[in-house]
This record gives C-alpha cells, structure tokens and sequence, in this order.
C-alpha cells in the first residue's frame, strides 16, 4: 500500500477547513441566524446532547490532521464541562490525538522525522529519545515544546508507544489544567448574543493563572538543568 507524503496531509488539513467553512457558510444562509448564534447552538448541543462529550473528544482525537489549536479546545472543554469532567475529555481526546500523529509518522517514517527536527527545539533529542524515551518526553511536554511536533518526532523514530503516552499523559496535565480553568472561568457565552461580555469566575481566573505562573517556573527550571540536545548520559 502506497504511503501517503506529508504535502497530501497538509492537503487533507486545506480540504477539510474549506469544508468546515462551506458547511458554516450555508448554515449561516439557510437559517439566516448569526454566527453568535450558531456557536450557541453548537454549546447547546455539547452539552445537553448525550452524544455531545463523545464527538468533542472525537473532534481533540482527528484534530492533528486539520492544525487546529490543543490549547483552543482545551479552553473549551473547560468551558462546556468544568475542570474535572473536562479534564477527563481532554486526556482521553488528547492522547488519542497524540496516538494519532505518533502512528501516521511512524507509518511515514523518516521524512516526517526529518522535517520534525528541523524545528530548533528539537535538534539533536533523537538519541536522548530513544535512550531514554519516558524521561525525555516528560520533560519536553513540561517545557512546552510544540506538542504535535513532539508526536510526530516520536513516531517517525520508533519510539515505545507505552512510555511516549505515559510520560504525555502526565508531561501535559500542567499546561490542560491551566487551559481547563481558564475555561471553566468563561461565564455564559451566550451574553455575546446580546451584546455583552460573559461574566469570568475570579476563582478559577487566579487558580489559572496560578497554575500557568508555576508552569512557567518549573519549565525554566527544567532548561537550566537539562540539555535537551545532548546526548543521553553514559
């Protein structure tokens, strides 16, 4: 079976966001309703609609292959579910994500691998990776380094499944809470239909922003004390 090249992925992302925008277009024409409108239907249906969690984690899973944005969904989910429920959506939708970009540039191998370390943040942690792939990915999710790039380098290399989801699933819990209270700070966006600014919850706003100073220091802590492009320890 003839494998697909990364120019036909990125073609895969530029058909399905015309798509998106054709639907919403007609949307707009055929109910002549606002585009506040739609969103507040679209809230509606995500959560009171049984199927609702379902298909927001479905959309986090597909998400690598349209380039939309983790850290937007992540606000959201903490918006439509709360921290807690929205945690849970967010772990499970955002490692069947990074699975998904893990699998197809392991499919794809050695040119996704090469384009991946061309970002400069990940020159030179092939080796590191593979020496030690749960301690390394732990510590790029804690420093913030481009999360679908990570996934990628970490597929096209061969990486272990069970320590690259592991040390996600734990690396990336800093940056989805403060994402997820962000969100779950968001008052009724249905305001925004009449004109005014939803209210914000100061609590989860400080708790935050709390969060995303702590994140901040300990990732500057982690680059003082590792070398990401070193090789691994002997």
């Amino acid at each position: 079976m003839r494998r697909p090249s990364p120019r036909a992925l990125r073609w895969v992302a530029v058909v399905s966001w015309a798509s998106l925008l054709v639907v919403y277009a007609a949307a707009v024409a055929t109910t002549g309703r606002t585009p506040l409108d739609l969103l507040a239907s679209l809230v509606t249906f995500l959560v009171e609609h049984p199927y609702g969690p379902v298909l927001f984690v479905l959309a986090y899973v597909l998400r690598p292959l349209v380039a939309f944005s983790a850290a937007a969904l992540t606000v959201g989910a903490g918006h439509l579910y709360g921290p807690w429920w929205g945690l849970l959506v967010v772990v499970l939708g955002a490692n069947g994500g990074a699975l998904l970009a893990y699998g197809l540039a392991r499919w794809l191998g050695a040119e996704v691998a090469g384009r991946a370390l061309g970002h400069p943040r990940l020159q030179g942690v092939a080796g590191r990776l593979r020496a030690r792939t749960f301690e390394t990915i732990l510590t790029l999710r804690f420093v913030f380094a481009p999360y679908d790039a990570v996934n990628y380098l970490a597929g096209a290399l061969r990486l272990r499944p069970a320590p690259f989801v592991l040390a996600t699933a734990l690396g990336s819990l800093p940056g989805t809470l403060t994402f997820l209270l962000f969100g779950a700070s968001i008052g009724d966006l249905s305001a925004l239909t009449e004109g005014r600014w939803p209210s914000l919850d100061p609590r989860s706003l400080i708790a935050s922003a709390a969060l995303f100073v702590a994140s901040l220091v300990v990732s500057r802590a982690l680059r003082r004390r590792t070398t990401l492009g070193a090789d691994a320890p002997r």
